[in-house]
């Protein structure tokens, strides 16, 4: 199965191209365009093509009905997203993720969390930039990935009220409204969502000594995991003159989740007669607890005219989650030497962010081909994450007694100011956009034990940083033909440690491994270059990129095995420079009258270099890695009568090289049907998500006194059922705000550029 897959994928991403025809003027591009969405496509399609970002629709994507944000990025081209929710953009784990244009309240703490929250049915697109200008944050060396939510721009009042079930017993509903006049818009959206999953981590792990395995440890969970979400959206923008916008807006998630979980730990040792069992530990694992997260926003804008304006954003998050975290454990020794024992452990975690963003910008188009754009944005974050310890020499967890040995406070501020200015010329075939930011931002972390937390004990001084770095990027594009067009970008881009990556407590919630942070850690720096080809037809298009993007201090976590002990260490460390550069096809195709296509295919190298480390008094290595790797996704749509249109989505990742080690190919498949009733007022969908039960996350890792292997699952395969009922004016948008939207398409949420 897989190798038709592939067979396929290769096939399409050959013959396939995107759509479009650039006419001389711009009226008659608007006109066209219209006349093309309503005679040629008879839909919206699912993907647009930009030189500086591929925008993907979400409302057409069949197989997102009833989902979530994370999955729906699972089938989002060069995008990946791994068992733990973490997202990765052209295998580049270093992306940010954002909602309408900016943090959002997204952390790389939470981040996983709230987007397997999201609601698919919330999202209107999802933008993805992999060069991003001065004008955005420098976070981020693979790039940007933007949610857009919808809000939409009709007269009158129109919304819709969704229900779906699936076949894993999750259910969700949702409510949304929208009112429009000449002096106000607003809007209010209700989600809920109930969740219903079961998980499967496998390890197996030998430990060397002298090049020979001597030891082993073996286990495999079963993981049942429920959740309850509530989201909440509303907002408000008042005109309150022709040339002036007040604007608030509100974004509220807020529920529980859950999980257990049970593993049996084999530990044992390799002798001439062959493996012999020593002990096993029996691990019954309870997680869980609320989530609450809120972000306001504030804005005014005062437009001078058209295309001149000035935007002032002021927004406030926060980010609260209470996990209880309970393990139950009881040893049994196979040679009955020592007895049985069993012990219960409590670690309760009280996660605690919030984060206040400024953002001020302004655009002038000083002449017909001469475009200004300059602004400040200054993100301003706060953690304080207490962890507690409880434990009782029994499996029940009867006469608990705090263990201050695992009591841990940490504490994390990273205050980012930066200044940008971009200067835009443009003439009929030429465009050039050079830009400038400068970033400063401080770094703060403290990491106190028991005795340091009660005063009993002299604190250490925080750990403390400051940098100032400039990222300065140049766009340049020429128009070859009226079909044709070729852009060279470089940008250069960081990627700054999160808040636990620099804790140095010692987790050991996983008892085969210990992990902890390192407050030493530095940012590690790209310089992103890329060339894009663009070429349209009347019925295709092709999306040609090349990408070429050196990294310094590249952040990786290593594994080690500690000599007097044997236990597992894993921790992130500045590592070495790392290269990767590859070529992207992104195409779009349709065939007849029926048939839709968009295919990408991401061919890329990828180069390690060694290292070498002491830590704790032992030598770490790792060998020097090179790897040609590639992936491709595929969204086929197909339109029958009686307005019913299915969709099939697919992927493949190649085997790809990792640090200290590899993972092996993988491969999925979703399908989804939708009918249309009672023109279009009704809405059913049914899709399957992981038709083929294939997704899975495997790694082999290994140095010279260990060799491991993991696979984790998030899920298996799921039916989903949704129902919409679509209400009020849903005879979409005048002529000319249909004119309008298409003239400020260029100049979107990412606030993108002509060239």
């Amino acid at each position: 199965m897989p190798g038709k897959i592939i067979t396929i994928l290769l096939l399409l991403a050959l013959t396939t191209t995107a759509q479009a025809q650039k006419t001389d003027s711009k009226k008659s591009k608007i006109e066209d365009q219209l006349l093309n969405e309503i005679q040629v496509t008879g839909r919206r399609s699912t993907m647009k093509l930009k030189v500086d970002r591929k925008e993907f629709d979400v409302a057409s994507l069949i197989t997102a009905a009833g989902q979530t944000a994370s999955e729906v990025l699972e089938n989002i081209p060069s995008v990946d997203v791994d068992n733990d929710g973490n997202v990765s953009l052209r295998g580049n784990s270093s992306v940010e993720v954002w909602i309408n244009g900016r943090a959002s309240g997204l952390t790389s703490d939470n981040r996983a969390q709230i987007l397997q929250q999201l609601p698919a049915e919330s999202i209107e697109r999802i933008e993805v930039i992999d060069n991003p200008s001065a004008k955005f944050s420098a976070e981020g060396s693979a790039g940007i990935i933007n949610i857009v939510l919808k809000k939409e721009r009709k007269s009158g009042y129109y919304g819709s009220m969704q229900a779906g079930a699936n076949t894993r017993g999750g259910a969700n509903t949702s409510f949304n409204i929208n009112y429009n006049s000449s002096k106000l818009d607003a809007y209010l959206n209700i989600g809920y969502r109930h969740r219903e999953n079961v998980g499967r981590n496998e390890s197996t792990q030998d430990n060397i000594t002298n090049g020979v395995p001597t030891t082993y440890e073996r286990h495999l969970t079963e993981e049942n995991r429920w959740g309850n979400m509530l989201f909440t959206r509303a907002g408000a923008t008042w005109h309150v003159t022709d040339k002036d916008d007040i604007g608030l807006n509100g974004m509220m998630f807020t529920g529980k989740n859950k999980s257990n979980s049970s593993t049996p730990y084999y530990y044992g040792a390799y002798t001439t007669q062959g493996e012999a069992l020593e002990r096993i530990r029996q691990r019954d694992t309870y997680t869980g607890g609320p989530m609450d997260m809120y972000n306001v926003e504030m804005n005014y804008r005062h437009n001078f005219s058209d295309k001149h304006f000035i935007d002032l954003v002021v927004s406030h998050n926060r980010w609260k989650s209470d996990n209880d975290n309970i393990y139950q454990d009881s040893i049994y020794y196979t040679d009955r030497t020592l007895p049985t024992t069993s012990t219960y452990q409590s670690r309760p975690l009280n996660i605690n962010n919030r984060r206040t963003e400024v953002r001020l910008d302004y655009e002038n188009p000083i002449t017909e081909y001469l475009k200004l754009e300059a602004g400040y944005n200054g993100n301003f974050s706060h953690e304080n994450t207490p962890q507690y310890s409880y434990e009782a020499q029994d499996w029940y967890g009867e006469n608990l007694t705090e263990d201050q040995n695992y009591f841990n406070r940490f504490t994390y501020d990273n205050n980012i100011h930066a200044l940008y200015t971009t200067l835009s010329l443009n003439t009929d075939k030429f465009g050039i956009m050079a830009g400038l930011r400068g970033e400063y931002w401080r770094v703060e972390t403290e990491s106190l034990n028991w005795t340091q937390e009660h005063g009993k004990e002299e604190k250490e001084q925080p750990f403390k940083k400051d940098y100032f770095q400039l990222f300065p990027s140049v766009f340049m594009s020429y128009q070859l033909t009226p079909t044709q067009q070729l852009q060279l970008n470089y940008t250069r881009r960081l990627r700054r440690p999160w808040g636990g990556e620099l804790n140095n407590f010692r987790n050991t919630s996983d008892a085969t491994m210990v992990s902890f942070g390192n407050p030493e850690l530095t940012p590690e720096y790209s310089s992103s270059f890329s060339l894009n080809y663009l070429k349209q037809w009347d019925m295709h298009s092709l999306l040609v990129s090349g990408y070429y993007r050196p990294t310094t201090d590249v952040i990786q976590r290593i594994n080690y095995r500690n000599q007097s002990d044997q236990i597992m260490f894993r921790t992130p460390m500045n590592v070495a420079k790392s290269l990767s550069t590859g070529i992207e096809l992104t195409g779009k195709s349709k065939i007849g009258r029926i048939l839709d296509l968009t295919t990408n295919v991401n061919l890329y190298y990828y180069k390690l270099d060694a290292f070498e480390y002491e830590i704790e008094g032992q030598t770490i290595t790792g060998q020097a890695q090179d790897n040609f790797t590639w992936n491709a996704r595929l969204i086929a749509a197909v339109t029958l009568p009686h307005d019913i249109s299915v969709q099939a989505s697919a992927r493949y990742n190649s085997r790809q090289i990792i640090t200290q080690g590899h993972r092996p190919a993988s491969y999925g498949l979703d399908l989804g049907i939708k009918k249309n009733l009672m023109n279009r007022k009704i809405v059913l969908s049914v899709n399957c998500r992981d038709v083929l039960n294939s997704r899975k996350w495997e790694s082999y890792t290994s140095s010279d006194t260990f060799y491991r292997y993991q696979q984790n699952r998030r899920g298996s395969r799921r039916v989903n059922f949704t129902v919409t009922w679509n209400f009020g004016n849903q005879s979409g948008m005048k002529k000319k705000e249909e004119r309008q939207q298409l003239e400020e398409d260029d100049t979107n949420t990412m606030g993108g550029y002509e060239m």
